[in-house]
């Protein structure tokens, strides 16, 4: 049943509370909306626009098997997405369980140029992080040591699993 769920809604699903932070988060930091990267199935993007937050969804959407919430995903690289449009420091980005091969979720967060960065994924060393030698504390700590964490509430987790929003501004 998990594989259904998942590619429905996505790894992780978002609260009320926690859409509700980050269409406070943009009128807080007066950003124009959200850059949804590596979106997936855009389900997130789908509920924040419901709650009339300007959101961009971009995903590569190699992943077969899931279904579309939104029709307009920018499909290209995120990588690239982030080096065409200078860091996108307009928008929040959010980034919802984070690709976990490669170094592709270190690239984007290093070429954004934006203040707030928000994260949906789990709360422990588990290797669903796009860091699968440290949390997401532990890499912000080392690796990005001029963000802070300003926010961390739980999320609804499927059986087994310890989700969080995370928010870190700089």
């Amino acid at each position: 049943m998990l594989p259904v769920l998942y590619h429905h809604f996505g790894c992780v699903c978002p609260s009320f509370e926690a859409l509700s932070i980050i269409q406070q988060l943009v009128t807080f930091t007066g950003r124009k909306g959200v850059l949804e990267m590596a979106s997936g199935n855009g389900y997130w993007a789908y509920m924040l626009r419901r709650m009339q937050v300007d959101t961009v969804a971009v995903d590569n959407l190699e992943a077969k098997w899931r279904t579309i919430w939104i029709e307009d995903t920018v499909q290209m690289n995120g990588v690239d997405y982030m080096k065409r449009n200078n860091g996108v420091s307009d928008r929040i980005l959010l980034m919802v369980y984070m690709v976990t091969k490669g170094d592709f979720t270190k690239q984007v967060l290093k070429l954004f140029k934006g203040n707030t960065i928000v994260i949906a994924g789990t709360q422990n060393a588990n290797r669903y992080t796009s860091f699968s030698e440290q949390t997401v504390e532990e890499y912000f700590e080392k690796e990005m040591n001029d963000w802070r964490m300003v926010l961390r509430i739980a999320l609804p987790s499927f059986a087994g699993k310890d989700e969080g929003l995370f928010v870190y501004q700089k």
